[in-house]
């Protein structure tokens, strides 16, 4: 049975003196109530897709960008380029700028018909944003008029 850590006693406690939680109420892993288990079932969360493309994906591209911009680094100061050192980091930076903003550049409601496409922010939802799918099929209503539709 696992119990809870201890709770830290202050200067002049008695550890045997402060109330320890009885292994009774201690939480066991893999018993559910059958409330709780019911509650599981009816709300279970996010999809693993999701969380993959959404939370794990950030991570492992996040490390494979550091690689890459390493390599290039390692490039140049071999060869001792170091005027396209400078370069070519800064142009890899915003390739990989573009491409967090391709996958995960959030959606923002306030921005629905206004949103324009610029050097900075190339597109209006990220490819692997949950809004994404909502905004494709045209499910979501725009907070302000669509300008296109005065042109």
């Amino acid at each position: 049975m696992i119990l809870p850590p201890p709770k830290p006693t202050r200067f002049g406690e008695n550890p045997e003196e402060t109330e320890q939680p009885s292994a009774v109420h201690a939480p066991q892993i893999g018993k559910l109530t059958p409330e709780e288990r019911e509650s599981a079932l009816r709300a279970p969360g996010e999809s693993w897709g999701r969380w993959f493309y959404g939370t794990a994906l950030k991570w492992w591209i996040g490390l494979a960008v550091l690689v890459i911009d390493s390599w290039i680094v390692a490039g140049w100061i071999e060869v001792g380029g170091w005027l396209p050192l400078v370069g070519s980091v800064a142009l890899a930076i915003y390739l990989e700028y573009l491409l967090y903003q391709y996958l995960w550049h959030p959606y923002h409601p306030e921005l629905r018909g206004k949103f324009r496409p610029s050097w900075h922010s190339p597109f209006e939802a990220g490819r692997w944003v949950p809004e994404r799918s909502d905004l494709r099929a045209g499910k979501l209503e725009p907070s302000a008029p669509d300008p296109r539709q005065f042109m």
